[in-house]
């Protein structure tokens, strides 16, 4: 039988071991709440980190027909005004010149599991950017040229040229290589907005166009002026090879394969995209002199915002597209 002293003693034996076994709880809800807290803020860092090497390595990739210093120069600009630390943001160029790997580093944080022993780290993320090329654009301009057709770059071309103009791209399909988005086009107003603002839906290598007839020269003069007016008022006063990609003065082109049928153009297959910037004099009445053809070179572009995939065009538009 317990006596009272009996009691008293027992009793203080279980508020020992209860003290104790509280003390080993309280150690396991401190490791536990110490690694929610530190996996929870590395988490974000991680996060972080990520986003940084995406968006540097994107940037990088716009710049590798510039070559390794410019590719490098602009990654590292981008990381930094993405709140990372020059010193902890790595640029590689490919050898080839066609790709860009950047990684991003920040310390890992430990706030509470240093109590429990645990020591600190680095935490990385990478991500890899390669030369890619159009396989769908928007805002496409309602002339192409033919695959057959050959064109230097930087050299003066007419688009919309009748046969016989000196300096003409050999068009070939409709009037002058015009070209209607869809078999049964609304007409002379839907083709005169196309010339000035490009045509709002998707473009993809294999889509179907057709030739377009009737154009009158009042159309292309009207659409020209209004993209170069356009061009001006953004300030792009540019050249050839400083314009800025959506800059209104670059006319974004279908090149396509020709089917024929009783000696005549029906339907064209879109197989590549080029790249027109318009040469244009501005008159002293703030006019421009704008002739029946459309004046200017093809230019090698690199641009963002459309479908593309790993590879070069050989017809000089480029984007940088992330494969890792």
């Amino acid at each position: 039988m317990l006596t009272p002293k009996k009691w008293k003693k027992q009793l203080q034996e279980e508020h020992g071991t209860a003290i104790v076994m509280l003390a080993l709880a309280m150690t396991v809800v401190l490791g536990s709440v110490a690694l929610v807290a530190d996996v929870g803020v590395n988490f974000f860092t991680q996060a972080h980190l990520s986003v940084a090497a995406d968006a540097a390595a994107l940037a990088g990739g716009t710049k590798l027909k510039e070559g390794t210093d410019r590719v490098i120069q602009t990654a590292v600009e981008v990381a930094v005004k993405n709140g990372i630390d020059a010193d902890k943001v790595s640029v590689l160029v490919d050898g080839s010149g066609d790709g860009v790997t950047v990684t991003t580093k920040a310390p890992l944080q430990l706030f509470f599991a240093t109590i429990f022993g645990s020591e600190g780290g680095e935490m990385a993320q990478s991500a890899r950017v390669v030369m890619a090329r159009p396989v769908g654009m928007y805002k496409m301009f309602p002339v192409g040229i033919d695959e057959n057709q050959t064109f230097e770059f930087g050299q003066n071309y007419k688009l919309f040229a009748k046969k016989g103009t000196t300096d003409e791209i050999d068009l070939g399909a409709g009037n002058s290589g015009a070209l209607e988005f869809t078999e049964n086009a609304s007409g002379a107003a839907e083709f005169e907005y196309y010339l000035r603002e490009g045509y709002d839906e998707l473009i993809s290598l294999g889509d179907i166009l057709y030739p377009k007839s009737g154009v009158k020269y009042s159309a292309i003069k009207s659409g020209i002026a209004a993209r170069l007016n356009d061009a001006q008022a953004l300030g792009h006063n540019c050249s050839p090879t400083t314009c800025p990609p959506d800059c209104p003065r670059i006319l974004y082109i279908p090149v396509y394969h020709a089917y024929w049928e009783n000696s005549k153009v029906v339907e064209v297959e879109v197989v590549d995209f080029a790249a027109f910037w318009i040469d244009a004099t501005q008159l002293g009445n703030g006019e421009w002199k704008i002739d029946k053809e459309i004046n200017g070179v093809f230019i090698r572009i690199t641009k963002g915002g459309y479908i593309s995939e790993v590879g070069e065009s050989p017809y000089g538009i480029t984007s940088g597209k992330l494969v890792q």
